[in-house]
């Protein structure tokens, strides 16, 4: 008699179970951000992670891959907008202006943003980088990473009305420096300058600096 052939297992996706994965992962990270601000990358473990979102330590490992993957899935989440479609929906702002300097008062703003919600994140890299080779690498690859997205941007946006003799290249690296982490950390705690004061002089030297004098 001939073998009853099975029919091949269905692979179980659930959209419900990849959204608790989502709201999981998100909790996990806020968890982690928090105790990386109160004691700082050495001071925070996997297990004290994972006791504050409600996880095993083994789900963090599985998930995020340790202490590493914590910091990387912090800096990720702590963007300007709270979703990828408002970003989107930015930038098609930004495409739809008619000059230039209201462009590029937009890339700075949106810039500024970013820096408001990861200054702290970056005093924690600054702070580990002596000790852990890996934040070393890890604030390296950021600068190389807002290098080359600013860049991209200064291209699409205003490249047409750069002011003669600058490059594409030589604006991305000065957008670069001016919206860093670290002047940004130099400026707003050190020199106490509110958020405000520091995104009104950015935009004032960008203006000048890569478009020219009025």
């Amino acid at each position: 008699m001939a073998r009853e052939v099975k029919s091949p297992r269905r692979a179980y996706n659930s959209p419900l179970r990849a959204d608790q994965a989502k709201q999981t992962r998100r909790k996990v990270l806020e968890s982690a951000r928090r105790l990386f601000v109160e004691n700082g990358y050495a001071g925070t473990t996997v297990a004290a992670v994972a006791t504050d979102a409600g996880v095993s330590a083994e789900t963090i490992y599985l998930s995020l891959g340790g202490k590493r993957g914590l910091l990387e899935g912090v800096m990720d989440i702590t963007g300007p907008h709270d979703s990828v479609a408002d970003d989107e929906e930015w930038w098609e702002m930004v495409a739809g202006l008619t000059e230039a300097t209201e462009r590029l008062d937009m890339m700075v703003e949106y810039s500024c943003r970013i820096l408001a919600r990861t200054q702290a994140i970056h005093a924690i890299i600054r702070g580990a980088s002596d000790s852990e080779p890996f934040a070393a690498d890890f604030g390296r690859r950021l600068i190389a990473e807002r290098l080359a997205n600013q860049t991209e941007r200064i291209r699409r946006f205003i490249a047409e009305d750069l002011r003669p003799g600058l490059s594409i290249d030589e604006a991305g690296q000065r957008y670069c420096v001016l919206t860093s982490p670290e002047l940004f950390h130099l400026l707003t705690v050190e020199m106490a300058w509110t958020v405000e004061q520091h995104q009104r002089w950015v935009t004032q030297l960008m203006r000048v600096d890569l478009l020219g004098p009025e």
